[in-house]
């Protein structure tokens, strides 16, 4: 029989119907849903993690540039070999070879899907997470599980313990992908040189692969640069990227994937059966600002964030709300600190803030499992967008309306 529409406000995810089709439901649809609330309320949207603007001027010279000698025919579906060393070279991977794709979420779905047919059975990621993480698995043929994120110190931390126990709880090895998000969305959650030590020693022990999410990798507010060579060379992690959130255009969609060369040889090939490539002058144009983007740049940005992060956590606070401060990415959890206990609606919470002071969050339970204990109406604020709207934010969460605990 047809699904049930999903109701508004409830847990629903791309599920696999009787005949093995997939259907979209609310994990995609709530950051439209609740971007048009902001729309039509007028208000501050700080529900979806669109990056302020801060490039485009060069995106548009670089495109303009590109586009004369660009064809509009099919590429190398590996991408081009210019932007594939301009993308080693962004890393720090001189020696890399990775497949471009049509965006990190593209990347992420290869990975998955070489994954599977190497023997990979489940995913295990970190909750909250990022509310594509399952229907990703799904399409991937995979199971999947979470190991929660804790927050009783008001900053993320991840239990390596608890992690270990995860990976092994089917045996000693495990046929696991356990992706890892750092910095993580939606906690912030940025892992230390000795929490990666330590997890390369866990994924060696259990025979796991580890798939990074490394869309946020020049936002983190203190940690150091992952080990990436190191991690490479472990012949067990695969990297998704993009310049996505990096060079801020999350449209023009081009990532990559990297891997060890028999496993990036699979990933082509699936890529060949998905995007197969990008256009030639977006390629182009990509190579002109990974090029000519400056480590210094780069890092004013990061500063940039750095700063709208110290702006908005302590308003949040000052609102009212439990907030769990970022140690990177683009934002901060929160939850009314007067509805911690029993199960609040998330959406209503959300559109409760919306109408009383014109500031949109993104509710997150779509980014928890069903009946999760750590569910209890946590908010997501972005503070991708600009600084002025930041400002903005600030001053009318000062007028919040406050309860009592």
């Amino acid at each position: 029989m047809p699904a049930r529409p999903a109701a508004v406000g409830r847990r629903a995810a791309i599920t696999a119907t009787d005949n093995g089709t997939v259907r979209a439901e609310d994990p995609i649809q709530v950051y439209q849903r609740m971007s048009a609330l902001a729309a039509e309320l007028g208000a501050i949207n700080l529900a979806q993690g669109v990056p302020e603007p801060r490039y485009d001027d060069r995106w548009r010279a670089a495109i303009a540039a590109a586009l004369p000698g660009s064809h509009f025919q099919y590429t190398q579906a590996r991408g081009i070999p210019e932007l594939r060393s301009a993308v080693a070279a962004h890393l720090g991977i001189i020696d890399a070879d990775p497949v471009i794709t049509s965006g990190c979420t593209e990347s992420l779905l290869i990975a998955l899907h070489v994954l599977r047919s190497r023997g990979c059975e489940r995913a295990l990621w970190l909750e909250p997470y990022y509310s594509y993480y399952p229907g990703l698995a799904r399409l991937a043929g995979l199971e999947h599980g979470c190991v929660p994120v804790d927050f009783a110190s008001g900053r993320p931390l991840l239990d390596l313990d608890r992690l270990r126990r995860a990976l092994t709880e089917r045996g000693s090895r495990s046929r696991t992908v356990l992706v890892l998000n750092s910095p993580h969305n939606p906690s912030g959650l940025t892992l230390e040189a000795g929490q990666w030590q330590r997890i390369r020693e866990l994924v060696a022990s259990t025979g796991s692969t580890v798939l990074i999410d490394d869309v946020y990798r020049d936002f983190r507010y203190g940690a150091a640069e992952p080990p990436y060579r190191d991690l490479l060379a472990d012949g067990t992690t695969m990297i998704a990227g993009s310049l996505s959130k990096s060079l801020a255009a999350t449209g023009l969609r081009l990532g990559w994937l990297l891997a060890s060369p028999d496993v990036a040889a699979a990933a082509e090939a699936v890529h060949m059966h998905m995007s197969n490539c990008a256009p030639e002058f977006a390629q182009r144009a990509a190579i002109t600002l990974l090029t000519g983007t400056t480590p210094a740049e780069l890092a004013e940005t990061t500063a940039a964030y750095r700063d709208k992060r110290d702006v908005l956590v302590p308003a949040l606070a000052a609102a009212g709300f439990e907030v769990v401060v970022p140690d990177g990415g683009h934002f901060a959890m929160a939850r009314d600190a007067a509805e911690t206990d029993g199960r609040p609606d998330t959406t209503a919470a959300a559109h409760a803030l919306a109408h009383a002071v014109g500031v949109v969050p993104l509710p997150l339970d779509t980014f928890f499992e069903p009946g999760s204990p750590s569910r209890s109406a946590w908010l997501r604020f972005s503070f991708a967008v600009r600084a002025d709207a930041v400002a903005e934010a600030t001053r009318r969460l000062a007028a919040r309306p406050r309860r009592h605990a």
